[in-house]
């Protein structure tokens, strides 16, 4: 069996291999077509056009891989279905579970290998990615005069601003919420209609400052968006636990030097997910809920980071009973199947995230619908194929 794991494995990777190649060269091609007169407009050197790409590369390859993975599966077991090989190898008494077995195992490591490299080179070169698009090719800055909707910053000192907009050139925020926390209790919250930058310090405008005990930071506080209501919060927040609140004030305008984020931090370019390693959004999800913050958005790209490189496994489990069908043969049949199955998947992958995001399902069920219908579909048809 060990000569045949091998040859299997060899006809897979080499399939798979040539697919993403020519994947990652229709993806490129595609797409500096139609940037190419964004960087002509824009003067973009050969240089920087060659380092964009470059580090999108790892990005187009883990998103290419699950098609080339279904493709491979589909093209090196159909060839040997049709050229009677499994049923050799089946008639010398190894079932079909067996020959599956190798290519099982490999695309379960490709998957791990998938893991590792979403968690360590993607945010990396993601990152790097979208500075050489901003500063190089689109020479933006975000201190133009832009008006930035629904900023959230984790500052020093466990201070944490969010503001509904921000006019980078007034700067001048609207609907803010300020909060401070220590060893992981409210101490303090700050809710405004308005704040504006006044030299050293942030100006607060028609608002309430709360500072908190121990005993009343441990109760929950969320709100379905920052300071929309600053006066009926506060109010039903003193209402729960009016014991243990030290101070409760009402002010027309607050000006605190001391919160230590500046109108540059809040001007810088915030971070994506994709930009994110697990470890680090998962941080970042918590300093966001923990502050009051909707998180299904976050919560649910949190989720697609294991749930996504998994495709690579369930989509050959889900592909190699079809593979094994005897009557179904030629690389024509089998690309087109495959472009069809990695339609639908992404689908659905696309419909669950936006589910996700829409709260209409839980982060996690949203992240994994659709590995969980392809593998109960590739269970079956595993279960139904000749043995």
């Amino acid at each position: 069996m060990r000569i045949l794991d091998k040859y299997l494995i060899k006809q897979f990777f080499f399939v798979m291999l040539f697919s993403l190649i020519a994947f990652w060269i229709i993806f490129l091609v595609v797409d500096l077509v139609e940037n190419l007169d964004k960087f002509i407009d824009r003067h973009t050197t050969l240089l920087v056009i060659i380092k964009y790409y470059l580090y999108y590369t790892p990005y187009i390859v883990v998103l290419a891989l699950p098609v080339a993975m279904l493709l491979s599966c589909l093209f090196s077991l159909g060839q040997s279905a049709k050229h009677n090989e499994l049923t050799a190898m089946k008639s010398a008494g190894i079932s079909l579970y067996r020959i599956l077995l190798p290519l099982f195992i490999f695309s379960f490591w490709i998957s791990l290998l998938t893991l590792v490299v979403g968690e360590s080179i993607i945010p990396f070169t993601y990152q790097k990615m979208m500075d050489v698009k901003t500063v190089q090719i689109e020479k933006g800055k975000r201190d133009a005069g832009l008006i930035l909707q629904d900023i959230f910053v984790q500052g020093s000192g466990g201070i944490i601003f969010h503001l509904a907009s921000y006019d980078t050139k007034a700067k001048m925020g609207a609907d803010v919420l300020v909060q401070r926390f220590a060893n992981n209790r409210l101490k303090e919250e700050i809710q405004a209609k308005k704040v504006v930058w006044k030299e050293a310090g942030w100006l607060f405008e028609n608002g309430v400052e709360m500072v908190f005990s121990d005993s009343v930071a441990q109760i929950k506080i969320s709100s379905d968006s920052a300071a929309t209501d600053t006066i009926s919060t506060a109010a039903r927040l003193s209402e729960k636990a009016n014991v243990g609140m030290e101070k409760y004030q009402a002010f027309d305008k607050l000006l605190r030097l001391d919160l230590k984020i500046t109108p540059q931090t809040l001007t810088k370019r915030q971070k994506k997910p994709d930009e994110m390693g697990y470890f680090e959004l998962a941080d970042y999800v918590k300093v966001k809920k923990r502050s009051g913050q909707i998180v299904a958005k976050e919560a649910t790209d949190l989720n697609l980071k294991i749930a996504f490189p998994l495709v690579n496994f369930i989509i050959v489990l889900f592909g190699a009973p079809i593979a094994a069908n005897p009557k179904r043969s030629g690389l024509a049949i089998g690309f087109a199947i495959s472009l069809f199955i990695a339609f639908v998947y992404y689908t659905l992958i696309r419909m669950g995230q936006s589910f996700g995001y829409s709260e209409k399902l839980p982060p996690l069920l949203a992240a994994w619908i659709a590995n969980i219908i392809f593998a109960i579909i590739g269970l079956f048809l595993l279960f139904k194929a000749k043995k």
